[in-house]
């Protein structure tokens, strides 16, 4: 594992190759900054990775702590896995979740700066995050696992001709904590938008098994290609 390092307002973890294109994976909410790092090491594509940490402290025991983008609700996520239901982020907007994109702008502009292809992208909150800041960071791809459809009516707006052309998305059709017909909802907006999708699904919950690891490589090693 790399030193941690921070740039702008956030910490973060890299796995620097000496390329000259990059991906910035936001992880989900009560993991940190390592929980994605792997990812890095299983990839083949041509890529530097960055992994910026959550600004906001989510206990989880003693002595210990993830990070998250923005806060959650617990008695609402634990009343809606066990009703067997699923919440809906649609409306949902709140001053954190705009405080964490003002901060994941600034981190991601300055990767804009430094490469010559970038890629953005998160699992579940992270891609909730990453869904945001894609178009006005001027990425070049994007990257969904396991995320949904967070404040419809913001998001359409910000997806007005986008550099980006096309997206990765993933996610499993037995997901107790986000919808797979959300991911499906958000899917269909950005194709809307003239986006082209590859979307992934699987027999599984909330989670990056290997047949999404392989499609991201796929789909990564296609945004090299001029």
């Amino acid at each position: 594992m790399t030193a941690i390092k921070k740039l702008k307002n956030l910490e973060y973890l890299d796995n620097i190759k000496g390329e000259d294109s990059a991906v910035v994976l936001f992880h989900g909410y009560g993991a940190s900054m390592q929980d994605l790092h792997g990812i890095s090491n299983y990839s083949q594509a041509k890529y530097d990775w960055f992994f910026p940490n959550g600004p906001i402290s989510v206990p989880l025991g003693f002595m210990m702590e993830g990070r998250a983008w923005f806060p959650i609700d617990m008695q609402e996520l634990e009343r809606a896995m066990a009703t067997g239901t699923h919440r809906s982020f649609r409306e949902k907007r709140s001053d954190e979740f705009d405080r964490s994109k003002d901060m994941a702008l600034e981190f991601l502009e300055d990767m804009r700066k430094r490469y010559d292809k970038l890629v953005v992208g998160g699992f579940s909150q992270g891609a909730m995050l990453a869904s945001h800041t894609f178009s006005q960071a001027k990425a070049d791809g994007l990257a969904l696992l396991s995320g949904t459809l967070i404040d419809e009516a913001s998001l359409t707006k910000s997806v007005e001709s986008p550099r980006c052309k096309s997206f990765f998305q993933s996610h499993g059709k037995s997901d107790p904590v986000l919808s797979y017909k959300q991911a499906k909802d958000l899917y269909d907006l950005l194709v809307d938008k003239n986006l082209e999708g590859e979307f992934i699904e699987f027999q599984g919950a909330h989670e990056i098994p290997e047949s999404v690891l392989i499609g991201l490589d796929k789909y990564l090693n296609k945004i090299k290609r001029p």
